[in-house]
């Protein structure tokens, strides 16, 4: 094939998006940064909960009234997005990782977490949708 002459559609996907099922009794809200259980069903991210694997954010908001599995979850696995900073970020910190303190709240230091799961590297300093101070946080390569 030739190189080309007019415009191709190349079926370019701008991002990892992957179906992933939810544990029971367990609601998992757009934007949330998310991870599986040891059971290998999507859970919210928090430093509190043992044996999470990060995976990424989530794409909609899914509530799990019944068993393990019974609905699923769109997570995004590549790209940036916006989360608190409870823990003043600054513009140095640039580059840095960060670790999950909740499914919203983002922190540089693994001080005072009692799992620490580093979910992404600094971008820049953002306003959050809520309108608190933030932090982008590219995910790429953290998430299983």
């Amino acid at each position: 094939m030739a190189a080309l002459a007019q415009a191709f559609e190349n079926y370019a996907k701008p991002g990892i998006v992957v179906n992933y099922k939810v544990a029971a009794a367990t609601t998992i809200y757009k934007g949330a940064l998310v991870g599986v259980n040891s059971s290998g069903f999507v859970v919210p991210m928090n430093h509190a909960t043992a044996n999470l694997k990060f995976l990424g954010f989530a794409e909609e908001t899914v509530v799990n009234s019944g068993a393990d599995g019974d609905k699923s979850v769109r997570v995004t696995k590549t790209g940036s997005g916006v989360y608190v900073d409870p823990s003043g970020i600054v513009q140095a910190d640039i580059g840095k990782e960060v670790y999950a303190k909740t499914d919203n709240e983002v922190q540089i230091s693994a001080i005072g977490l009692t799992n620490a799961y580093k979910v992404g590297t600094i971008l820049g300093l953002e306003t959050t949708s809520t309108g608190v101070a933030g932090v982008r946080v590219r995910v790429d390569n953290y998430s299983v």
